[in-house]
């Protein structure tokens, strides 16, 4: 009979460690670049308002509306740039998340590889148990027929 390893508990829990910052990762990676996305759509607007106040320009402007399309263009920028912050700091947390489950992987190869260990030398025992059992029977079928 096959004896159980003895560390399957940790090696299961590890395993369920692992497979969680997978998922965790995963999620993190979505929400940097959902980020992203939204950096290169502000990014996109300021474009395109800046490509409509030159148009306006040159159409002629009041001084009041020409004020309020920088004003506007102030806030974008600063929008753009509490945005790119933002895409910063969903890839720090990331990569700390891609460490961590780094880690949980490393954990997980060590234990499957002292499970695998404990199977072969479990089937080395056997595998001794039964040449010694076949010996025997052999050696008693000599003695028998002597």
């Amino acid at each position: 009979m096959a004896r159980r390893f003895p560390l399957q508990a940790l090696l299961e829990l590890t395993r369920d460690h692992a497979d969680s910052s997978a998922r965790t990762l995963s999620g993190l990676k979505g929400i940097w670049l959902g980020a992203e996305e939204k950096l290169r759509q502000l990014q996109q607007y300021e474009e395109e308002y800046r490509a409509r106040l030159l148009q306006s320009t040159e159409k002629g402007m009041q001084v009041t509306e020409i004020r309020n399309f920088q004003q506007f263009l102030v806030k974008l920028a600063v929008a753009i740039a509490q945005q790119r912050e933002e895409v910063e700091r969903c890839k720090g947390r990331w990569e700390e998340g891609q460490q961590e489950w780094l880690l949980h992987k490393k954990k997980l190869n060590a234990y499957d590889t002292l499970s695998e260990r404990h199977q072969k030398k479990v089937l080395q025992d056997e595998s001794a148990q039964e040449q010694r059992e076949q010996d025997e029977i052999s050696s008693n079928k000599r003695f028998e027929s002597e």
